[in-house]
């Protein structure tokens, strides 16, 4: 009786390359750093195309014995550093806290949470306490400052002054903050 007996599989290689290409790209990763080496040694277009050459032909020879490039490692592990999604399991416990508190709200009959008042509170400072109409009103403050005589950069200078002087919430100065006028103080000094 003849049996038969399994033989395992040989493991897994990336596909095979063209030695051709291989051995190219082995000369060029040895060539070119002793080429960048040679006078003149200067950052120049010849430096560049040289360092680009080095630069392939080492993804290139990385990629044909590992099977993954060097740049493909690269992003995999940049975008790891900055992958900022939660875990599914985190995003499903997530996801059930919220559904949890809007049913909670909606029993109370409150308004469900984040809607209203973190909305106005971000609008809030977003607009820095101003109204809905800001812009018309900046709109006539510039047209009367334009009527004066004044420039774009005289409105400027001003809006810079009142910040610095702490008077960016009041649109008039008020007649006491002008510190043109001598103080009582000061008539006897001289």
């Amino acid at each position: 009786m003849a049996t038969t007996t399994a033989q395992p599989e040989p493991p897994q290689r990336p596909p095979q390359n063209n030695p051709l290409i291989d051995n190219v790209a082995m000369v060029f990763a040895v060539g070119t750093p002793l080429i960048m080496l040679m006078p003149p040694r200067k950052m120049d277009l010849r430096f560049f195309a040289l360092a680009a050459t080095f630069s392939l032909s080492t993804n290139h020879l990385c990629k044909s014995y590992t099977g993954q490039s060097i740049y493909g490692r690269f992003n995999s592990r940049v975008s790891s550093v900055f992958d900022d999604s939660l875990p599914e399991g985190a995003r499903r416990t997530q996801q059930l806290l919220r559904e949890h508190r809007e049913r909670e709200a909606a029993k109370k009959g409150l308004p469900q949470p984040g809607q209203d008042s973190s909305s106005n509170i971000i609008k809030d400072i977003w607009m820095g306490g101003e109204k809905d109409d800001w812009k018309e009103k900046r709109a006539e403050e510039h047209q009367k400052s334009f009527e004066e005589g004044k420039g774009m950069s005289d409105i400027i200078m001003e809006q810079i002054a009142d910040v610095f002087s702490g008077n960016w919430g009041s649109t008039k100065k008020s007649p006491d903050a002008d510190s043109t006028k001598p103080d009582e103080s000061d008539k006897g000094k001289k």
